[in-house]
């Protein structure tokens, strides 16, 4: 369970800090690491598309994070984009679909 202040590093773009905490321990899983169960378990990848922050998006497929990952509702990183009022806004839907396709996202949920 990644902490909130990373939670809150992936929403802002603080790519340092989320770089940090990820590197800090490599025997871990934390670039597939998820939110508290009360943030619905959201995996980093499907916060960081939903935040419109696609240069983290990126490092965080480069690092392996898994593409269809899902959070207690059953959403992966492309549904929590095409669900985000913050990625309408940004302009950013049609960046982040392609890059999360182009890693193999499926788009409908199995």
């Amino acid at each position: 369970v990644m902490p909130d202040y990373i939670h809150r590093a992936i929403a802002k773009g603080e790519i340092r800090a989320v770089l940090k905490w990820i590197n800090a321990d490599r025997a871990e899983d934390r670039v597939n690491a998820t939110s508290r169960v009360e943030s619905m378990s959201t995996p980093a990848l499907a916060f960081a598309a939903a935040h419109s922050q696609l240069v983290l998006l990126a490092l965080l497929l480069q690092l392996g994070a898994d593409v269809d990952m899902k959070d207690s509702q059953g959403l992966t990183a492309l549904g929590m984009m095409l669900l985000s009022p913050v990625t309408a806004k940004e302009g950013d839907v049609n960046k982040i679909a392609k890059l999360l396709l182009s890693w193999g996202a499926s788009f409908f949920r199995d």
